[in-house]
């Protein structure tokens, strides 16, 4: 009798992409994990008019050092985080959460499509993850 294999659903049958998609899962797990704890220290400006407000403002306390946007972020939102962020030198990143991955991430019932980081260090070790 021969034995047959089981396929998970969603997992590919390739062996190196199924890594490749695991790896991606735990980076996005810890990814998740920091931006929880970013916020547990007070260091996160979530929302697309938050984010850009606090850009504007350019006070040292208020202005994110890295801004976040989540996959699939509006086009309007998109537009208006990327504008403000080149205009004021403010590294984006765009990231594989989802805007309600990243609410529950910060702790929101919400879908959250940014999120700006105000801790230099927070905000390097959030971009080393992507």
């Amino acid at each position: 009798m021969s034995e047959e294999k089981t396929k998970t659903p969603g997992m590919p049958a390739d062996p190196k992409a199924a890594a490749k998609l695991l790896m991606q899962l735990r980076g996005q797990k810890k990814f998740a994990g920091l931006l929880g704890i970013a916020r547990k220290a007070g260091k996160v400006t979530a929302g697309t008019n938050l984010v850009t407000d606090a850009i504007r403002a350019g006070s040292p306390r208020t202005c994110p050092f890295a801004v976040f946007l989540a996959s699939d972020a509006s086009e309007n939102t998109r537009k208006r985080v990327t504008n403000c962020c080149s205009y004021y030198e403010i590294p984006l990143h765009e990231t594989t959460m989802t805007t309600d991955m990243m609410g529950s991430a910060i702790g929101k019932s919400g879908a959250i499509s940014c999120v700006g980081i105000t801790d230099k260090g927070l905000a390097d070790a959030l971009t080393n993850l992507l």
